[in-house]
């Protein structure tokens, strides 16, 4: 049974109330407690937490005083601090049964399967008697079945939850599981039963009308969803996510006067209605355009005498809109004459973000500092500052900004991606990986974030967790294109047709182009993975056959001709391409790599020639000077390199060729002067990094430039890629750090056989540890 807070309120009183006398200590413990049970009573919680902390300086063994804080903060809604309690005791005493249920239950609400598991795991191998705990082990149960797509499992489950739930009406996790449950067997209205006994008995829990409104939105019932959400914001009138989804609703059955009518009835209602018309400004601007949302703009400018949050939004769309020079103007005079304050702070850290030439990198910076130096936790100020930070290679530094940053917001997605990226440059993959975790559960399984995290677990081919981050985001953002296509991959890799499939199938229903055309591509690796490349061939075929295929289609069949040698096939395409769309820059340079890639070196300089004269893009340049080199005719390849860097001097992969032409002719401390630009430019780049590391460590002897090799190349470290491998296996030699210099150069070795370079640098490290016959056999091999 779980005791009350009022027992534990008695109990731990008699506890201290034994201990009267014994010292000052416990009397002054004795106090403070008397005092948060005082202030629980009254109702001002703050300060009896407060009182409670006081208790734990002095006694910090009082466990049934930890259980007592630890339920007030709950029942307060402040589970971090609360989770915090409760792990404090059963570190303390393991096997406490019910903080260990208050810990698997937080962690459920949280979606913090790992932990819930953990503690949950530990009240199951305890066989523990207290009720709750089958609630948690159903929810265990069918968290695996969920991830393993058991559909028998799970409605054996909620038929056990059923019969659970009608004498639990108030477990909320169990109601909430029976009624996934219920909504994935398809038995939606019942789903709507079990729900309807939650506002009775939770009338403040807004997320329980939430899911009422996704349940009615998968009826279809769209009065009654509008009817719902009404009801919601009117019980609720603080509830922006309701107010969200009925403009929603209503912008996506085309009824966007009726939406508008709602935000302008907001404005109306409110006694403070800037921050509604900030929404309507927002809302014009995604379904009317820039020059609506100017235009209310304008009117709120005139409207209220405090405008200066009005004219910083003008602003940005300005900014937006690309007059860079005009926004930052108008940001200027926001902060004319501005009163220090968390406003101009706020207007200071968006002017900073406008200046973002390099040239202007002081002038922001300096912004940035003054924000600081007024409030040195300033969490957006924070963040630029890290991110430049870890942009000049100062990590730690970075990971010192952002744990201030995280003091203030501990849920703060971006923060803690910047940290992610922070530990990943100092070579910590483990902690840079379970820091994304945390972005992306305090992101709300946000698009950004899953999927950076969904794509470092995929690359790692770990799918099964990779999938897991996917569902959640597509329950938050159905229709995402880039989410859906990463969740097909993955069903691929898995062999998973049928969901792989499925996939498909959902991106064709959202009928639009990038769709579409992802969905064909899905389709092509599908046929090609399970039914081999001549089933996916005849895909293509039959599409582009039926006109319905995209371009997309056509060059993905283009380069299966190539590749099977049919090189008259892959030009015909290419042509008929290029006829079909006679104003796209991108199927000409289709065209002249399909010439490119049958060495008609002529037909193909004509295209770009020619196509140059309708466009300025760089990235036909490079293909010309890839003519032109592939055809020995060197100086005109370099002319025309520079002809382009003229134009575009800062674009990376002009630079990369131009690097690769110095290194070809031996001049390496001008590619690394090339290198250090474009490391200055984009340092997250791994590419760049291990080039630049690579050249400081090969060709330079001092200290200075070793150390900076190895500050650059160190996010390597754990890497299984063999060019990346030998770096940073070299510059650990170069270290003297020989037993793991060798751990790298070794598979780098075996990767890269033909390289000499790689096969000298693991004759270097094996001889250095005294290996001296396997030494010699590296260095044969270099010479071979």
């Amino acid at each position: 049974m779980q005791f009350s807070v009022v027992f534990r309120v008695g109990a731990t009183l008699i506890a201290l109330g034994a201990l009267a006398g014994c010292d000052s200590a416990e009397e002054r413990a004795e106090k403070h407690f008397e005092n948060g049970v005082e202030l629980m009573e009254a109702g001002d919680l703050d300060r009896a937490l407060v009182e409670f902390r006081n208790v734990f300086v002095l006694d910090p063994e009082n466990i049934e005083a930890r259980m007592v804080y630890a339920d007030a903060a709950r029942d307060a809604g402040r589970v971090p601090e609360s989770y915090a309690a409760y792990l404090r005791v059963v570190e303390a005493m393991p096997d406490h049964l019910e903080a260990r249920l208050a810990l698997a239950r937080l962690a459920i609400e949280s979606q913090a399967w790992d932990e819930a598991e953990r503690h949950g795991g530990a009240l199951i191998e305890a066989e523990a008697a207290i009720e709750g705990v089958e609630t948690v082990k159903l929810a265990l149960a069918f968290k695996q079945a969920a991830l393993e797509n058991n559909s028998a499992t799970m409605r054996e489950l909620t038929r056990q939850a059923e019969d659970l739930f009608a004498d639990n009406r108030d477990d909320t996790i169990l109601q909430k599981f029976l009624i996934e449950g219920l909504a994935r067997d398809g038995r939606t209205d019942r789903a709507l039963e079990v729900l309807s006994v939650a506002p009775d008995q939770n009338p403040t829990d807004r997320s329980l009308y939430i899911v009422r409104a996704r349940l009615l939105n998968v009826l279809g019932d769209d009065q009654a969803l509008e009817q719902h959400l009404r009801e919601t914001v009117a019980r609720f009138p603080d509830d922006d996510e309701s107010k969200a989804l009925l403009i929603r609703q209503l912008a996506g059955a085309g009824r966007i006067d009726d939406a508008e009518a709602f935000l302008r009835d907001q404005i109306a209602q409110s006694e403070a209605p800037e921050s509604s018309h900030v929404t309507l400004v927002t809302f014009l601007r995604q379904t009317r355009g820039n020059e609506a949302a100017l235009d209310e703009l304008d009117a709120a400018i005139e409207t209220y005498e405090a405008n200066r949050l009005f004219r910083a939004l003008r602003a940005g769309i300005v900014y937006d809109e690309g007059d860079v020079d005009d926004a930052i103007t108008i940001m200027q005079g926001v902060l004319d004459g501005a009163e220090p304050g968390e406003e101009t702070n706020r207007f200071k850290i968006t002017l900073a973000k406008m200046l973002s030439a390099p040239d202007q990198r002081p002038a922001a910076q300096a912004l940035v500092e003054e924000v600081m130096s007024e409030d040195p936790g300033h969490v957006e100020a924070l963040k630029m500052w890290a991110r430049w930070q870890i942009d000049g290679d100062q990590p730690e530094d970075a990971l010192r900004s952002l744990r201030v940053a995280l003091d203030r917001e501990p849920d703060d997605p971006e923060a803690l991606m910047l940290m992610s990226e922070a530990h990943q440059r100092t070579g910590n993959s483990e902690l840079a990986r379970d820091t994304m975790a945390l972005a992306v559960e305090a992101s709300e399984s946000a698009p950004r974030e899953a999927l950076v995290f969904a794509r470092s677990l995929f690359q790692q081919e770990r799918y099964r967790p990779a999938e897991d981050v996917l569902v959640r985001a597509l329950r938050r953002t159905p229709g995402h294109v880039d989410i859906l296509v990463l969740l097909g991959q993955i069903h691929i890799a898995n062999q998973d047709w049928g969901r792989a499939e499925q996939v498909e199938a959902t991106l064709r229903r959202l009928n639009t182009s990038l769709a579409n055309t992802r969905a064909e591509e899905l389709q092509f690796q599908i046929f090609g993975r399970r039914e081999g490349r001549d089933r996916a061939i005849a895909y293509l075929e039959d599409l582009i056959a039926s006109d319905e295929g995209s371009s997309a289609a056509t060059v993905a069949l283009i380069r299966a001709r190539l590749a099977d040698g049919r090189g008259d096939d892959a030009l015909l395409l290419a042509e008929e391409l290029v006829a079909g769309l006679p104003d796209n820059i991108q199927a000409k340079l289709v065209l002249g790599n399909t010439h490119i890639a049958l060495e008609n070196f002529e037909e193909a300089e004509t295209v770009i020639r020619t196509t140059m004269q309708d466009s300025d893009d760089p990235s036909i340049a490079l293909q010309l000077v890839r003519v032109l080199s592939a055809q020995a005719r060197a100086d005109e390849a370099r002319n025309a390199l520079e002809a382009a860097l003229t134009t575009a001097p800062d674009d990376k992969n002009l630079l990369w060729v131009k690097a690769s032409f110095l290194e070809n002719d031996n001049q390496i401390e001008d590619a690394i002067t090339i290198y250090e630009r474009m490391y200055t430019q984009d340092s997250s780049s791994l590419v760049i990094a291990n080039n630049l590391a690579s050249l400081l460590a090969t060709y330079r002897d001092d200290d200075e430039s070793l150390q900076r090799a190895h500050i650059v190349a160190r996010r390597l470290r754990g890497t299984d890629i063999p060019a990346f491998q030998d770096t940073y296996g070299w510059i650990l030699f170069r270290r003297g750090e020989y037993d793991e210099a060798v751990e790298y150069l070794k598979p780098a070795a075996e990767g890269l056989p033909n390289d000499p370079i790689v096969q000298f640098h693991l004759g270097k490290a094996l001889d250095a540890i005294g290996r001296q016959e396997a030494a010699v056999d590296a260095f044969r091999d270099a010479l071979a």
